[in-house]
Parts: structure tokens; C-alpha cells; sequence
């Protein structure tokens, strides 16, 4: 008997094997259907955001794949808030617009459809994040028709009236003369010449104060010297006004620049967490100051999400257990730091109450960093001033203090310790000195800084320091290091000063700027977990931030290195 003919007769004679053939083809069609279900389900990926940084109002367009083709019950989530309906211009499988609701922050984007969740991707709100805009050449140039006063000194509010500045100010800069030394290779390259004798108004110095399309009023910014002022917007710049700074109360020079090669980085390793998990890392980006005016990143790893935000360079990695093994995130940037000279006549300071208002408020509180509201800091600066007024003689009666009462230590083996312990303890590291002396000025209602980086030895090493500015009316920025006033160990370039006497009002060329003052950025979403750096090369509140339900990961923040300076 053939297969076929014992088939049929099994079949026909045999009600089990029946049962059994009924049961086996309806198990392949569940299984079937199971896989086919499992297949067919589709979870969305974003594959970009247009553009990634916006403002309330504006249009975002999500550009990905496997969306759907309707909303139905999908929804998108900007840093961890769905939006409501009302909020959606358009859904379809690849892409989705969305008109921006004034209640979103910066923080992740997720796509959730009625099959999955899409990774994130990261969005920032352009009102604390650089946009760039396209110029249009239509447009007329701005034009500076007057500057009232013309004779001004540091800090006076300055008003600057003309045509085409546009209504707001957005991205658009006030550019100010500097006194800064030019090397001869820069002075023949043209392309560097402008950027070295001009200096924009500060946002962290609450320079700006009013903006419309014919009128600019603003402080003028530290470090601007007697020369020119120009307009800078998107459709162009506006020809040059002359001005005169009047500088009764001091000067200050920027000399003997170098430019450093610096290399910083962060490794990521043995991650472990669910499918959706991902890791923020916020890596400190250079500051731009007067004595530190180039900061260009020339070559990275890996792409940032976002090169500049907050101060920071944002990469975003999954913390999924993956193949990949440990991921480099690194960046190298040339930084041209200057030396810093000053000189300051104390009779002719100004009083405090001619400081922007802004400036005075920030630079005096306390803050997580600076303890200026600690009454045995109050008691102390009481102490040391006595009925001296001056803010410059009083500035500099504490320098004198701290450096001939307390002992300055390399490294501290309590790194979590309040510098106020430094009062009674007549010991610190750099860090102490350098949050105390910023305390013991802001209690005095003068307005101080303290500023971290790295500082570059004559062999190219580099630690991690701090050290503080403080402001007078009328001069500017002064800078002071009390932890190298105090005779910290140091390898300089040359030694033909005495430096308790030089780090008062004067800095050399080997400090590089990662931050000043106190950087408080917000996590991306409300149950991201955080992890902070404290004492580090930057002050900042968040270093590294990892969303998902469960999430394992290992990490390893290298220190600054100079690879090279010229």
C-alpha cells in the first residue's frame, strides 16, 4: 500500500489519527498566526528632528519610519510631557509635524505608537540653545546711525540707535574693541584678525538689556577697550562707530597669547538596561571670555547630538546591552588663552549701585558652590575689612588674609567637605581657597566668580584648579588666584614675578576656562537618574543622565590633556 492509500484509509478508518491531524493543523495555525503578528508589528524610529532645537510656536517635523499612517491612539512625549491633540499638525508613516506648546522644556522626544515605543531622540528649547539662522540676502544690513554716550566706561549702559537690527535679537551680537597682543602669524592670516580685536557683549554677564529693529541698549562688556563698536545680525554686519572708553579707573591688557591643543573624553562600558534605555552625557565645553576668545572643536569620535547647549557637548548613546563594547566619546578643541594684565587706580572706582542690576543680583548669592550665606563667612569678612568701604581694598584685604593664615594643599582628602571648613581647619586644596575667597567677597555685596579648568604645566601636564573673579564698577573684571598666591605648587612658563603679588588682578596664559560659576542644568526628564562630578574641571549639576526602567552601565571621565600648544 502507498503513502496516499495509507493516508486515506488511516483518515477514513480512524477517528484518533483524525483527531490528532485537526489538532496538529490548528497548533500550526496558531503558531502561524503568532509569528506572522510578531512580524508584522512594527516599532517606530525617528530618524531625525528639524529642526532639533525650537522655540513655542515653532514647527517641528519628526522624520523616521513605521509611524503609521493615522495618529489614532499614537502620541508624541517632549522630555517626558505627551502632547495634547491640538498640538499635531499632521501624522503620517514617516513623518509627523507638530506645532510646539509653550509648556515643553528641552529633554527627549519619543514617538509611542499602539505596537511600541521608538528610542528617544533629543530636542533643546533654542531660547538656551545657538540656532543657526539663514541669512536674507534681501534684506537690508544693519546700520548704526548713533551711540549715545560716545565717551562710556566698562559696565555704563550703552544705547546704540539705527535701522535693520531686527525686532528681536535672537542670535544678532554687539561687537566691542579689545586690547589684545596679536601674534605675527595672526596678523597675517585676516581671517583671525577680527575675532581677536573684537569682543561680543556677554548673555552671562546680563550685558543685554533692550533689542527692537532701530534701537540697542546694553552694558558695555568687560574687556572692551577704546576703538570701534559693530552690529552683527543675521543678514549682516553694520559698518564700524567709533567710541572712546574712558579709562580712569584702570586698564586692562591681554597679552602673550598661546593656543593649546586640549583632548577630553568620557569611555562608556558593560552597559546593561532594557531595549529603551539611553544614556545623556553632558561633556564640559570651553568657555569664551576676553582672555580666552577661540574655542574651535576640531575633531571628534563620535558625532554630538548637539555641540554647544548650556555649555555643554550633549552625546546621547543606548544603555541597552549591546556587542559594541566600550564607546569613546572624545573632542578635541584649539583654545587660545592670553595672558591677563591689569591695572587699577582704587580712588576712582565706582560705587556698587552703578552695577547692572542683573549682575549684582547673580554674582552675590549663595549658591551650591559658594557658601556666601554662611554667617561664620559673614563673621570672617567683617573681621578682616573692618570699616574699610573700597570694593578694591577690601578685595584685596581678604586676598592678603587667606594667603598669609591659611596653608594651600595640592590635594584634599576630603573632596565632599564644606570650604567653610577651611576657616577653621587653616588648611585646603585650590577648590577651598578659591569658593571661599568668591564667599567672602559675595557677602560683601561684591560680585565674584569662581571659575574652573585645568591648569597646564610648563611640561604640558595638566591638573584640575579654580580660581575666582570679581567685578568692580566702572573697571571690570579682576582675577585672582589664591591658591597659587599662597604658593601652591606650579611649573610656569617663566617665573619673573613674585606670585602673591602677581595673582592679585593679573593671570597667566596656563589657565584654561571649562566654566564660571555655577552651571545648573535640568535633567531631560523628571525620573532620568543623574550622576554628578563634584570638584571637578567643570561645575555643573549633571555630567551624566540614563533613562529606562532598569539600567547598568560603567563610565570613565578622563581628565584634559594638551596634546600640543603653539
Amino acid at each position: 500500500m502507498n503513502n496516499s492509500k495509507s493516508f486515506s484509509y488511516l483518515f477514513r478508518k480512524s477517528p484518533l489519527f483524525r483527531t490528532l491531524l485537526w489538532v496538529t493543523a490548528v497548533v500550526v495555525f496558531a503558531v502561524s498566526s503568532v509569528v506572522f503578528s510578531f512580524q508584522s508589528k512594527k516599532i517606530p524610529v525617528i530618524d531625525s528632528i528639524i529642526p532639533p532645537v525650537g522655540a513655542p510656536g515653532d514647527l517641528i517635523i519628526i522624520k523616521g519610519k513605521d509611524f503609521g499612517s493615522l495618529r489614532d491612539t499614537s502620541y508624541i512625549e517632549f522630555g517626558g510631557s505627551k502632547l495634547t491633540s491640538s498640538s499635531y499638525v499632521s501624522w503620517s508613516d514617516t513623518e509627523i509635524k507638530v506645532v510646539l506648546p509653550a509648556n515643553i522644556k528641552d529633554g527627549l522626544v519619543i514617538v509611542e505608537t499602539k505596537d511600541a515605543r521608538s528610542k528617544p531622540a533629543f530636542f533643546a528649547n533654542t531660547t538656551a540653545a545657538p540656532v543657526a539662522v539663514n541669512q536674507n540676502t534681501q534684506t537690508t544690513m544693519p546700520l548704526i546711525t548713533s551711540i549715545s554716550p560716545e565717551r562710556i566706561f566698562p559696565g555704563e549702559l550703552l544705547s546704540i540707535r539705527g535701522v535693520n537690527f531686527g525686532n528681536s535679537r535672537e542670535r544678532s551680537k554687539v561687537f566691542f574693541s579689545t586690547d589684545r597682543e596679536i601674534k605675527k602669524e595672526d596678523q597675517n592670516a585676516t581671517s583671525n584678525t577680527e575675532e581677536l580685536d573684537f569682543i561680543e557683549a556677554s548673555d552671562d554677564d546680563f550685558n543685554y538689556v533692550y533689542w527692537n529693529d532701530s534701537e540697542i541698549r546694553l552694558y558695555i562688556p568687560d574687556g572692551a577697550a577704546s576703538g570701534f563698536v559693530y552690529v552683527e545680525t543675521p543678514k549682516g554686519k553694520s559698518a564700524k562707530r567709533k567710541f572712546t572708553m574712558d579709562n580712569k579707573a584702570g586698564k586692562k591688557s591681554y597679552i602673550s597669547p598661546r593656543t593649546y591643543l586640549v583632548q577630553l573624553g568620557v569611555d562608556i562600558d558593560e552597559t546593561n538596561g532594557d531595549k529603551d534605555s539611553d544614556i545623556i552625557l553632558r561633556c564640559p565645553h570651553p568657555f569664551t571670555t576676553p582672555a580666552q576668545p577661540t574655542v574651535k572643536m576640531t575633531e571628534y569620535t563620535q558625532e554630538p547630538v548637539i555641540s554647544d547647549f548650556q555649555h555643554t557637548i550633549i552625546h546621547q548613546t543606548t544603555g541597552a546591552k549591546t556587542t559594541l563594547g566600550k564607546r569613546t566619546f572624545q573632542q578635541n578643541f584649539a583654545i587660545t588663552v592670553y595672558e591677563t594684565r591689569t591695572q587699577i587706580t582704587a580712588a576712582k572706582i565706582e560705587s556698587k549701585e552703578r552695577i547692572n542690576d542683573m549682575l549684582l543680583t547673580n554674582y552675590t548669592k549663595s549658591d551650591p558652590c559658594v557658601p556666601s550665606d554662611s554667617e561664620d563667612v559673614l563673621t570672617l569678612a567683617k573681621k578682616i575689612v573692618g570699616a574699610e568701604r573700597n570694593s578694591y581694598n577690601q578685595a584685596i584685604l581678604l586676598y592678603n588674609y587667606m594667603i598669609q593664615n591659611f596653608t594651600i594643599q595640592k590635594d584634599s582628602k576630603h573632596k565632599n567637605n564644606s570650604p567653610v571648613e577651611l576657616i577653621k581647619n587653616k588648611k585646603g586644596d585650590a577648590y577651598d581657597f578659591a569658593m571661599l575667597y568668591t564667599a567672602l567677597l559675595r557677602t560683601l555685596g561684591i560680585p565674584a566668580i569662581p571659575n574652573s579648568g585645568i591648569l597646564v604645566n610648563s611640561d604640558l601636564k595638566t591638573q584640575n584648579h579654580w580660581w575666582t573673579e570679581f567685578y568692580l564698577s566702572g573697571f571690570g573684571w579682576v582675577p585672582v588666584d589664591t591658591a597659587l598666591g599662597a604658593g601652591m605648587e606650579f611649573q610656569a612658563w617663566q617665573r619673573d614675578y613674585e606670585p602673591s603679588q602677581f595673582y592679585f588682578g593679573n593671570l597667566d596664559g596656563q589657565h584654561i576656562v571649562f566654566s564660571r560659576g555655577w552651571n545648573e542644568i535640568k535633567p531631560s526628564a523628571p525620573n532620568n537618574k543623574i550622576v554628578q562630578r563634584p570638584r571637578s574641571y567643570a561645575l555643573q549639576s549633571i555630567w551624566e543622565e540614563a533613562s529606562g526602567k532598569t539600567i547598568k552601565y560603567s563610565s570613565y571621565w578622563s581628565n584634559p590633556m594638551v596634546v600640543g600648544v603653539y
